[in-house]
């Protein structure tokens, strides 16, 4: 592992730690960016996948209104 030093918001980190339930400062950042990946990568497979299904439905059908 590389040793990083920065400033972090101990508001925002305390925050993030109850949320997570992690034990200190270490493991909340380790979970925090392991979660912005997970969420980055599911965005971009539903992203993949709504792009894939909107393509292969069929046009709406319009109904004309007379007016």
């Amino acid at each position: 592992m590389h040793t990083v030093r920065i400033d972090l918001d101990q508001k925002l980190l305390a925050a993030a730690a109850e949320i997570m339930g992690t034990s200190n400062s270490n493991a909340t950042v380790n979970e925090a960016l392991r979660r912005i990946v997970v969420h980055e990568r599911q965005l971009h497979h539903l992203e993949k996948l709504a792009a894939g299904v909107l393509c292969a439905l069929p046009a709406p059908e319009v109904a004309a209104v007379d007016g």
